[in-house]
């Protein structure tokens, strides 16, 4: 190749560079138009929901499909939201939680498996579900970075934060499944025939499940945890962890070593794995790690008694 050849090529990447990233920054700035007027979904429209109204909130719920689908926030109080987002674990929610609004009094109840706490193979990837805003929120934007989680690439074509959310953002767009302003972030899981004939056939062929046998804290987990620790002391926050029930929770090591832990670092958590042992009624139940909206009711009702005892300790902060 020539001197003069090479310069031409060199010409036609850096146009098709200029190019790319003015028509990038258009298909971004567009996508955002249409974004920001989502409200519905779990692509980004719950997460917008949620970003709108967390500086007037007395209360929130943080955490999997197991903070989503188990506690009503409507039962405890009007000013409450809960933000459980389905596969997420502690990367998505603490994150979340630190744009919360500084120095206002506010009860935080964050969901934990302890399962997962000891997991080698956790190394924060739930994030990624906050890329959408990668490029518009500097906590966001943070947060990816330090556990490197972030798309070289998308640092010059932003567009790519969209990636696998457009068809659920532009379906809730056009077609939304109800008025968020009447949502409070609870989402029940009403039971069919069939589903319970299905929950039947899981629990006759149940098994008992090996435990495992590393109990070293995922470094995920634990710097998080110390994050949520500081921010509790420095912003005016009563933190609560808590643990959901389960059908079964044949393995409690990780819960009595990790109620440890948590008390070592001055958390309070209340392990509530065998809320129903005395009382598990099938009906109860959506699979063995999920309530059906008749269970989340029940168990709604203990976190209530939570709330009383630690919402007057949040107004004394």
């Amino acid at each position: 190749m020539t001197r003069d050849d090479l310069k031409y090529v060199l010409k036609i990447m850096a146009l098709f560079l200029v190019i790319s990233f003015f028509i990038d920054k258009m298909i971004f700035f567009t996508l955002n138009k249409i974004s920001d007027k989502v409200y519905s979904g779990q692509s980004v429209g719950k997460l917008n929901h949620f970003l709108e109204i967390k500086d007037d909130l007395d209360y929130v719920i943080f955490g999997s499909s197991r903070a989503n689908h188990h506690v009503d926030p409507y039962k405890i109080s009007k000013n409450g939201f809960n933000m459980g987002m389905d596969g997420t674990k502690i990367a998505y929610s603490a994150t979340l939680l630190k744009v919360l609004p500084k120095q206002k009094k506010q009860l935080i109840f964050f969901h934990i498996d302890p399962e997962n706490v000891f997991s080698t193979k956790y190394t924060g990837s739930d994030i990624n579900g906050l890329g959408v805003k990668y490029n518009r929120n500097d906590i966001f934007k943070t947060e990816i970075d330090k556990l490197e989680k972030n798309n070289i690439v998308q640092k010059f074509y932003w567009s790519l934060s969209y990636n696998g959310k457009v068809l659920g953002i532009l379906k809730n767009f056009f077609m939304t499944n109800y008025d968020y302003k009447s949502y409070y972030g609870y989402d029940p899981l009403n039971l069919t025939k069939n589903q319970k004939n299905i929950f039947e056939r899981i629990i006759e062929n149940d098994k008992i499940e090996d435990c495992q046998d590393n109990f070293d804290l995922n470094k995920v987990y634990n710097g998080y945890l110390d994050d949520l620790a500081l921010f509790n002391q420095e912003n005016n926050k009563a933190l609560v962890f808590f643990t959901s029930p389960k059908f079964n929770d044949y393995c409690k090591e990780d819960n009595i070593k990790f109620e440890k832990i948590m008390k070592d670092k001055g958390l309070i958590y209340y392990d509530f794995s065998d809320f129903f042992k005395k009382d598990n009624s099938h009906s109860f139940w959506r699979d063995k790690t999920h309530l059906s909206n008749k269970g989340a009711i029940k168990f709604t009702k203990r976190i209530y008694n939570i709330f009383n005892v630690y919402r007057e300790k949040s107004t004394a902060l």
